[in-house]
């Protein structure tokens, strides 16, 4: 039994505590004292920016996911897991550069069925760099020519500083 002092008792056992911490290594990040989040610079701002449903009505319906901020990375998701395996979708990224707006970034086509993320519409980046982005979505065939309404959602995801 311990004699010391309740106080050095608990040092003690503290000391304990932290020789037996599992192999690894802490990160606290180079700012030495906390600071409130919305001035913290080793954070980056994370929002979802667009989430929504759409239900295309004919072969040239289509929505446009307009994202315009300052500088940012955008990521999302398209869900068209309602569609069947005959409907097909496409994809159209836009963005506006120096030298022109609308510029035709990447085209992508698909069948139903399956969420796709940013990935598979850019041909393997998980994100696009800008600060004014068009994503088009449209139902280019249906199986039964529209007499089923496929609900297409959507999520598109921004990081900023």
């Amino acid at each position: 039994m311990n004699k010391g002092p309740i106080s050095e008792q608990v040092l003690q056992a503290s000391i304990r505590q932290r020789a037996y911490l599992p192999q690894g290594s802490i990160d606290e990040g180079v700012q030495s004292a906390p600071v409130p989040v919305e001035s913290d610079t080793r954070l980056k701002k994370i929002y979802v920016y667009a989430d929504n449903v759409w239900s295309p009505q004919s072969a040239t319906d289509y929505r446009i996911v307009r994202v315009k901020t300052d500088a940012f990375d955008l990521t999302g998701w398209i869900d068209f897991t309602h569609a069947r395996g005959q409907d097909q979708f496409q994809t159209e990224i836009r963005v506006t550069m120096a030298h022109a707006a609308d510029v035709l970034l990447q085209r992508s086509a698909f069948q139903g069925g399956g969420n796709l993320a940013t990935m598979q519409q850019m041909a393997g980046s998980n994100f696009i760099s800008g600060n004014h982005i068009e994503i088009l979505i449209r139902q280019s065939y249906s199986f039964d020519n529209f007499a089923t309404l496929v609900p297409i959602a959507y999520q598109f995801i921004v990081e900023s500083r």
